[in-house]
């Protein structure tokens, strides 16, 4: 079960408060020491998952009636509490996820209230926290009876490959089907282990995957709505342009690339790339090892990188630990925005007409937890076959034929333009040893596809068959 990151100081105490993703002991430090005996729990709440275990804990106290909402709601799971709370219905627990029995939590979300200061955190309003925690206090009452929440995810027990394996390459068109593919993938082969989160993973090592763009406007697909709340693309987007962090939270990304010491590394790579398109340095970084090694919660994207090659800007993004489910898709859609970005203020000074070519990123641990394995299920279930979508190979194509009682194949250029491979032969075999090893292929199903066309390009040519390439 996932650990819950609360401190417990009054348990006669009718008040709660969460401070999404503040610290917990930064905000309970900056209360007068009268005020903190008022308060039964303080704990954050970092995500929407949260939310189930914040019920099960008002289910086991039932003297708490008041949630005061104080701290940055960065991921929105504030938003969602709200909303639960006060829609009081199952429609709203089903929209965010949250997998409780409704009938079971009824009670509690009847007889519970939700304190909305988000606002007064940003404003720096401890004074008016201390003023709602005094006038709603009211200890020793009990507002409901005793309510045991079992938890259950319904998780497969047969997950779990036996050996970590070598990096993993995925390369698509579409953020979706990308998605879909690498679900597939860690669900196939990671390893199941604990975390730190005292939480079970699903974890594959080194999973890459690039979005070939090629100046192409990409748009976010509808389909993401079902399981991550398109809105929440745009809030985590905004995060990376905003360049303070709030008090009490130890990064954000945008107080880390746009001020890294007073240093704004976004403009920095703007102009190193706008200087000389040809260097290797323009790179912006997060990890900061004089606060990091110490926290708790340190950043998971690490470094940017961007490359000039023709008239494309290409990205590459290092992530330690990304969450595959529902972090991956924010964080390779804002480096996606981040690009176009990046391009449109070179493009500015330079009036050189760069395009945004290749996003990258790389995933250390590229992991889906345990408590998102039904999800995880659902979106294989639904849109699994997304991972037989056709995705030109930006490597070039393969020209199949025969001539002279011979199967040639020729290899050209994405645009047909440059032949750069070309080999007959009457026998099959010695096409494919000519062919092995060479770096042709981005995708495993171009290699199947070239495979079955030689073949079949030769058992024509035996039966003195006419072979036209892509024929049924």
């Amino acid at each position: 079960m996932l650990e819950k990151d609360i401190l417990i100081i009054n348990q006669k105490s009718n008040i709660s408060i969460a401070t999404l993703w503040a610290k917990k002991d930064f905000i309970f430090n900056l209360l007068h020491e009268e005020i903190k005996k008022m308060v039964n729990i303080i704990g954050t709440l970092y995500t929407i998952n949260g939310i189930k275990y914040l019920i099960q804990t008002l289910g086991e106290n039932p003297q708490i009636d008041k949630i005061i909402l104080y701290g940055p709601d960065l991921t929105q799971s504030g938003q969602a509490l709200i909303d639960i709370f006060n829609n009081k219905d199952e429609k709203t627990l089903k929209i965010y996820n949250v997998n409780l029995d409704y009938n079971e939590i009824k009670e509690i979300l009847d007889t519970t209230n939700v304190i909305d200061m988000r606002k007064d955190f940003w404003n720096k309003n401890i004074s008016k926290l201390e003023e709602v925690i005094q006038n709603n206090y009211k200890p020793e009452n009990i507002f409901r009876r005793k309510i045991n929440i079992e938890i259950k995810e319904d998780v497969k027990r047969d997950y779990g490959y036996i050996i970590p394996l070598p990096p993993a390459f995925i390369y698509e068109e579409s953020l979706f089907n990308a998605w879909v593919k690498i679900l597939t993938e860690i669900k196939m082969f990671g390893i199941l282990k604990g975390s730190e989160y005292n939480e079970k993973q699903l974890e594959r090592l080194n999973i890459i995957v690039s979005l070939g763009l090629y100046g192409r406007r990409y748009e976010l697909e509808k389909e993401f709505d079902e399981f991550i709340k398109l809105e929440e693309f745009e809030k985590h987007l905004n995060g990376y342009f905003i360049d303070k962090k709030p008090e009490g939270v130890d990064y954000t990304y945008g107080e880390r690339f746009l001020n890294y010491n007073n240093l704004n590394q976004l403009q920095y790579m703007i102009n190193k790339l706008s200087k000389n398109p040809e260097t290797r340095r323009a790179i912006m970084i997060t990890w900061n090892p004089n606060v990091d090694i110490y926290s708790n919660d340190p950043p998971c994207v690490i470094s940017i990188e961007g490359i000039i090659q023709g008239k494309y800007l290409n990205l590459t993004e290092y992530i330690r630990s990304n969450d595959m489910f529902r972090g991956w898709p924010l964080n390779m859609y804002a480096l996606i925005r981040i690009g176009e970005y990046i391009v449109n203020e070179i493009n500015k000074r330079t009036n050189k007409g760069y395009e945004l070519g290749i996003v990258t990123t790389i995933s250390a641990s590229a992991h889906v937890y345990e408590h998102d394995f039904p999800y995880m299920e659902r979106v294989l279930e639904k849109y699994g076959y997304r991972i037989k979508s056709f995705v030109p190979d930006p490597k070039g194509n393969f020209i199949i034929y025969n001539e002279d009682n011979k199967t040639f194949v020729e290899h050209r250029s994405y645009d047909n333009t440059i032949l750069d491979f070309k080999f007959g032969s009457e026998n099959t075999n010695e096409i494919y040893d000519k062919l092995r090893g060479l770096p042709f292929f981005t995708l495993y199903d171009h290699s199947i596809y070239v495979g079955r066309e030689i073949y079949k390009a030769g058992e024509f040519r035996r039966f003195g068959k006419k072979y036209i390439q892509d024929q049924v």
